[in-house]
Order: C-alpha cells, then sequence, then structure tokens
C-alpha cells in the first residue's frame, strides 16, 4: 500500500493559499495518498492551524522558525525515516500533482534498486504544457544544475522516455531511504538553494542513480514560495553563495579552469550588468551580495533573513 510505503514531505512558510491547493492534489492521488507531512517553518499567515482544521489526517510538524529548505525539509525526512518508510517524497507547496505521479515514482524506484532519487516531469502552472524541468544535468565543469526541456512543450518527443540524469530539483523529488541513510540528508550549511544539486552529486558519487520518469506529472507555481519568502535579492545572494560554496568543496584544480570563467560571464557578465543596463537593482545587489558572502566564508543563514 502507497501510505505505507512512502512519506512525503511538504515544507511551508507562508504559503497558506497554495498549500491548500497542493494538499487538496496530494490527497487525491490513486491508487491512495500517501502519509503526508508538512513541516511549517515558521509561518505567520495562518498556515499551521489551517492544516490543522482543513487537513486533519496530515501529520503537521510546526519549527517555530525558519530553518531554511534544507533544515526544514531535513526535519520531515528525519521523521519519515524514523518511521519506517523506504521512500519519501520531497514536494514544493507550490505545485499541483496529478493523481498518479506518486505511484509512477514509486514504480520507477521498485523496478531498480539501483535507483536512489526519482524526479518527475513537471510543468509550468501557466502555461500548463510547458516544461519547467524535465530531468537535468550537473557538473563540477560548469557549476550550475541545468533544467532539461526549459518552456517546451510538453508533447516534445525527446521528454516522454524515462532516462538517468545527474540532477534531481528538490521542487519533486522521490529519495530511497536506503540512499539517504548512505550519504546524508540535505546540506543545511546551505540553507536554501542549491542543495538538491548537492545532494545529488552525492547520490552519483555513492553510485546511487538518479530516474527521470515522464509518467510522473506535476504543476509548478515557479518562483511563488521564493520570491514572497525571501524575495529576489536574497533568493539570488543564497544561489550565488551556494554555487561557489559546492564548487570549493568537491571540484579538482582542473574543474575551476572551465568553471571560473563560465561563471564569470554567466553571472557577472550577462546576468548582473545586464540587470544594471535594466535597472533591476534587487538582481544586481543579489548577484554581488552572494559573490561577496562567499569570500567572507558566510555560510547557513543569512543574518538578516527572519
Amino acid at each position: 500500500m502507497l501510505s505505507q510505503r512512502l512519506a512525503l514531505v511538504i515544507l511551508n512558510l507562508n504559503g497558506c493559499d497554495v498549500l491548500r491547493d497542493c494538499l487538496g492534489s496530494v490527497l487525491r492521488s490513486e491508487p491512495e495518498a500517501p502519509h503526508v507531512i508538512v513541516v511549517d517553518n515558521g509561518s505567520t499567515d495562518g498556515s499551521a492551524d489551517m492544516v490543522r482544521k482543513e487537513f486533519p489526517q496530515v501529520l503537521l510538524l510546526a519549527t517555530g522558525q525558519n530553518l531554511g529548505f534544507a533544515g526544514g525539509n531535513n526535519v520531515g525526512l528525519q521523521v519519515a525515516i524514523e518511521a519506517g518508510f523506504p521512500y519519501i517524497v520531497l514536494l514544493n507547496n507550490d505545485t499541483i500533482v496529478d493523481p498518479q505521479c506518486f505511484a509512477h515514482m514509486v514504480a520507477a524506484a521498485e523496478q531498480d534498486a539501483t535507483v536512489g532519487a526519482v524526479t518527475p516531469l513537471i510543468l509550468f502552472a501557466e502555461p500548463a504544457d510547458r516544461i519547467w524541468c524535465a530531468g537535468g544535468s550537473f557538473n563540477l565543469w560548469y557549476g550550475i544544475a541545468r533544467h532539461y526541456g526549459l518552456r517546451r512543450r510538453r508533447s516534445s518527443h525527446q521528454y516522454q522516455r524515462p532516462r538517468d540524469v545527474t540532477f534531481a530539483t528538490g521542487c519533486a523529488v522521490l529519495l530511497r531511504t536506503q540512499a539517504l541513510k548512505e550519504v546524508g540528508l540535505l546540506d543545511e550549511s546551505l540553507f536554501a538553494y542549491h542543495e538538491d544539486a548537492e545532494l545529488s552529486w552525492r547520490l552519483l558519487r555513492a553510485g546511487w542513480k538518479i530516474r527521470y520518469v515522464p509518467q510522473a506529472v506535476l504543476w509548478h507555481r515557479e518562483g511563488w514560495s521564493s520570491r514572497r519568502s525571501v524575495g529576489q535579492a536574497i533568493r539570488l545572494r543564497l544561489c550565488v553563495r551556494n554555487i561557489l560554496i559546492v564548487h570549493r568543496r568537491y571540484a579538482r584544480w582542473y574543474q575551476r579552469l572551465t568553471f571560473w570563467p563560465c561563471f564569470f560571464w554567466r553571472w557577472v557578465v550577462l546576468a548582473g550588468l545586464n540587470a544594471l543596463l535594466h535597472r533591476r537593482f534587487d538582481t544586481f545587489r543579489g548577484i554581488f551580495s552572494g559573490i561577496a558572502a562567499y569570500f567572507r566564508g558566510e555560510i547557513g543563514k543569512p543574518k538578516d533573513i527572519a
């Protein structure tokens, strides 16, 4: 039974309205709903009360503070692992899932014991036929996580077959508990952003596969949570800082020869100067404050995040 084999962890921070929609879709899963855990990460918008009143079958874990994406999800992961679930799905609160999504993800993991993570076909909520992520890639030569199929039509043939990939986005990913016990949980020193790429790297390095399964489908209100919870400047600061941290931690010296020119071109020239040219000062500030935070040795939760 799915409810005995799969735990679902949904992290929430002030996302009451989208969380309600997400839970509604999850509980309509077929053939049955998984065991659902909502980790409320210090919300002040009544999210926790809404879950208690409208979804009493859901296990609510209230942290009382913002532990970040990594820390908050780890609270739910630890509870699910201790309860003995062999599979755990991390799911963003700004998603809507197809009723068969989780059944397809579990089936893919059970067909191959070497699969440590399963990533579904993730579509934009609007327009609903455009791909947000059809699996992805991550390597230390360039240091960035790339989404396959971004903004392509769902009907594109190259994204309709299962295959092994090198990156699973934290927006929606099934994780095998055995793999997590081997490689560890999400890295809380990153707080938020790029922790999914870091975990993907550890899984692959330990010999686990990451499988893209297009039969498992969901829709994502891209950026809804991050823009409302931290804002564009802090989001980019954490993203840039963590890309640099992860690369420093794992890259060989020769991989730096390609990484740093690519990083400079992508973030400083293309993104930074373009933001300055178009007077998007929050974007410009976020990129360069992230670079500065890295060279200051900042890790974990920044002091200016509540």
